[in-house]
């Protein structure tokens, strides 16, 4: 039997006996060993373009999901605070209710009235005062100012049920303050808890609004439509009132004010009702 020292399993293992080696041997020998690495090359590149386009596909997807600025990533542009504004820390006394304000450029303000005109006839009372309140403060948006009340709605809704005063005293008036705070501290001596779940806006809208030319003050009257779960229990954990399976409808006619032409973006609740 010829020996040719080559072993076709292990191309890359070295004989064991020492053959003589032609010229046909030696060039069979390299043609073999290029087209082994020419596999294996072929094979790695395809690999490599394969996961390079799957790498580029969720980079895409990645970008289209995470990497567009909405203007409501950060809950502190609409409730304001020193996080929004400096980059301090959050302190809950100093938030405030910011609809839209100076400070808010995430999103153009038109050149024409058509927020206000989403919102109301432009030839109403309400849509003429809306127009009145642009021409003092021309970045103010009707349309922005509504998704900014949906936030403070819950917000405020959410703080009085669980008795956060904090975080209500700089969105209130304090004549609407002293009524939560009434309220929250009864609650308290009554030994009463609440376990409440907002579920969520069904709708909100501008209903009227009132402009104090003199004093450039604006009150706005937003109702809304929204759904939550509350049940209130004594000391011993029964309840008392509620119900913590049964989703309720809330049905509120709630005032904001804010006075234009200033740095100050707050807003605060002056009045509620139903």
């Amino acid at each position: 039997m010829r020996r040719t020292g080559f072993a076709t399993h292990h191309p890359y293992r070295l004989p064991s006996v020492r053959p003589i080696l032609g010229a046909k041997v030696i060039e069979r020998c390299l043609a073999y060993s290029v087209d082994y690495l020419q596999q294996l090359c072929g094979k790695t590149m395809i690999e490599i373009i394969v996961l390079a386009a799957v790498a580029g596909f969720l980079f895409l997807r990645l970008r289209d999901a995470l990497g567009r600025k909405t203007g409501h990533e950060n809950p502190e542009e609409w409730f304001g605070g020193p996080s929004a504004r400096d980059g301090a820390a959050t302190d809950p006394a100093d938030k405030v209710v910011q609809f839209p304000g100076r400070d808010m450029q995430s999103q153009p303000i038109p050149d024409d009235h058509s927020d206000i005109s989403s919102v109301a006839d432009l030839e109403s009372d309400l849509g003429k005062t809306l127009i009145a309140a642009k021409g003092i403060e021309p970045d103010f948006n009707a349309v922005r100012f509504i998704e900014g009340s949906r936030a403070a709605y819950e917000m405020i809704l959410m703080a009085y049920e669980t008795g956060d005063k904090d975080t209500l005293r700089p969105l209130l008036a304090p004549d609407v303050m002293e009524s939560f705070e009434g309220a929250i501290d009864q609650r308290k001596e009554d030994g009463l808890s609440v376990d409440a779940r907002f579920i969520g806006l069904r709708s909100s809208k501008i209903m009227d609004a009132r402009l104090n030319e003199a004093t450039n003050t604006l009150q706005i009257e937003a109702r809304f439509d929204a759904e939550m779960i509350v049940a209130v229990r004594d000391s011993n954990g029964e309840i008392v009132e509620g119900d913590p399976e049964m989703v309720r409808r809330m049905n509120d006619l709630w005032t904001f004010e804010r006075i234009l032409g200033t740095d100050d973006p707050s807003w605060i609740l002056v009045e509620t009702g139903d």
